[in-house]
């Protein structure tokens, strides 16, 4: 092997190796669901990577989701917790675990993301969709009021799909925008697709789905 192609070689395993380092380091396994005292390095709804250390001064309490486990943490007292793909290990201060029913039905949910399969959905009587083609939803949620990730200011709208209804529009910032602060709730068993600034996401809310609001896991919907 001649000394410019293995100079080529070496340029594209470099890059290659930076690119996977680049998405690992982007994935975000948990996001902070509350907050309480002096802690350095997050703050509330904030979506954290795999490996990163939190030092948790004394009189803490930190709220952590894992989107992928649908495990909800919470962490008191003086000590160190580092973010995992489906759990904290926490050394020092109080772990207590609560595992949420989500996983399941995001799980199926998320299977279909991305894929160009549809719903036929038959709409009820006098609702002014007889018929019509759903896009898989990206995710199941568990409660009425869903929580939406923010990442720009925009117009956020929310549209049903099953049922023909009024098109809601919000203007929105920061980090999450959770609906259920509007004094307003979703229908249980519908269909709904949600966009702000170019990007869209259909969800579902279950048929037995709770009234307002509840855990973040499960009224979460990042797109």
């Amino acid at each position: 092997m001649n000394h410019a192609l293995r100079v080529m070689l070496l340029v594209a395993v470099t890059v290659l190796a930076a690119g996977a380092v680049q998405a690992q380091g982007s994935r975000q396994a948990a996001v902070v669901e509350d907050l309480a005292g002096k802690v350095a390095g997050v703050e509330v709804f904030d979506f954290l990577e795999p490996g990163k250390t939190i030092a948790l001064p004394a009189g803490a309490r930190l709220v952590l989701g894992y989107m992928q486990s649908c495990m909800r943490e919470t962490i008191t007292g003086a000590g160190s917790v580092t973010i995992g793909e489906s759990g904290s290990r926490v050394t020092g201060a109080r772990l207590q675990q609560e595992q949420l029913k989500c996983a399941a039905a995001n799980q199926l949910a998320q299977g279909q993301a991305g894929k160009s399969a549809a719903m036929v959905f038959r709409g009820q009587p006098g609702s002014g969709r007889k018929k019509a083609e759903i896009p898989q939803p990206s995710a199941v949620l568990m409660y009425t009021a869903p929580v939406f990730a923010v990442a720009q200011p925009g117009q956020l709208t929310i549209e049903r799909l099953d049922v023909a209804e009024t098109v809601q529009v919000f203007q929105v910032s920061g980090k999450l925008f959770d609906y259920g602060k509007t004094g307003k709730k979703l229908d249980a068993g519908g269909y709904y697709r949600v966009e702000l600034n170019g990007r869209t996401a259909v969800f579902h809310i279950s048929l037995d789905a709770g009234e307002g609001s509840g855990p973040l896991l499960l009224r979460l919907v990042r797109f």
